[in-house]
């Protein structure tokens, strides 16, 4: 089996949502809202796209994910942020993620989202920033990324994530866009990684899927360390291993590697409280 590349992943078809909101000035800070042909309220997912932290991967390979999901009765906020070539060095990365998500409650009503079911999902580097919008009420109040009152979390579905950043930034996953948004290695840098790493995080206190496949090499190892560290904490996370698999199959939305992302969001939605009204 051939695996798809990160040149395939550049080659999806991006997809029009149905708004566009900016959650800041910048030309990066923004948020795509596709809403679902369902009844509202609607449980929300925010995705966050990956593409190892850099300025060239953006968040319109994910239009067919954005699709699928809202076809499943999702409305899904898709954001952009400020990344690796174009301003996203730390803090600033983590403050346009926390922006984006934090500009929810503002079209809530207008747009009938269910703040009480919210599930962040991300890709790769989203899939750590997905993790890390879950323990925001867990980062030091001295930290630059830190908010008094982040929008809540009820779920999160992070895919091939780099789950355990200070780890990551230790291995062969480590890169120069890494150690920038992070703001350097973890020994010069360590107030970074307590706050912006989900491991160091832990426990997040909401449910957690970790999806990868079998042959994405060091993100599964990775995968498996935060997995550890977090039952250990006492979160209930769940690992999925998809054999056979690599790094894009799991949002490619032709795949059976997607079919077991949409089953396992969907166990995840259902197990959260629909709100008995609006937001």
């Amino acid at each position: 089996m051939t695996l798809l590349t990160a040149d395939d992943y550049q080659r999806f078809p991006p997809v029009e949502p149905d708004y566009r909101y900016a959650y800041g000035p910048g030309s990066q800070q923004f948020g795509e809202l596709t809403l679902p042909s369902a009844t509202p309220p609607y449980p929300v997912i925010l995705l966050i796209h990956g593409g190892g932290y850099r300025e060239k991967y953006n968040l319109r390979p994910l239009g067919a994910v954005v699709s699928a999901l809202a076809a499943a009765g999702f409305a899904v906020w898709n954001i952009e942020y400020r990344r690796f070539g174009n301003g996203g060095d730390y803090p600033q990365m983590f403050l346009d993620v926390a922006a984006a998500a934090d500009h929810l409650p503002k079209i809530a009503d207008e747009r009938h989202l269910d703040l009480n079911r919210v599930i962040t999902m991300g890709h790769s580097a989203g899939g750590h920033l997905a993790l890390w919008l879950a323990g925001r009420p867990n980062i030091e109040s001295t930290s630059p990324i830190y908010v008094s009152e982040p929008l809540a979390v009820h779920g999160a579905v992070a895919l091939a994530p780099l789950a355990d950043v200070t780890h990551g930034s230790e291995s062969e996953l480590s890169s120069d866009a890494l150690l920038a948004v992070m703001g350097g290695e973890a020994n010069r840098n360590p107030s970074a990684y307590r706050n912006g790493c989900p491991v160091k995080l832990l426990p997040l206190g909401i449910p957690q899927v970790i999806i990868v496949g079998s042959q994405d090499g060091s993100m599964l190892d990775n995968a498996e360390r935060y997995i550890a560290a977090a039952r250990a904490a006492g979160d209930d996370a769940q690992l999925i291993v998809l054999p056979g698999a690599g790094h894009f199959e799991i949002v490619a939305v032709e795949t059976e590697e997607w079919a077991a992302v949409q089953r396992a969001t969907a166990q995840l939605r259902d197990a959260l409280h629909p709100s008995c009204g609006e937001h």
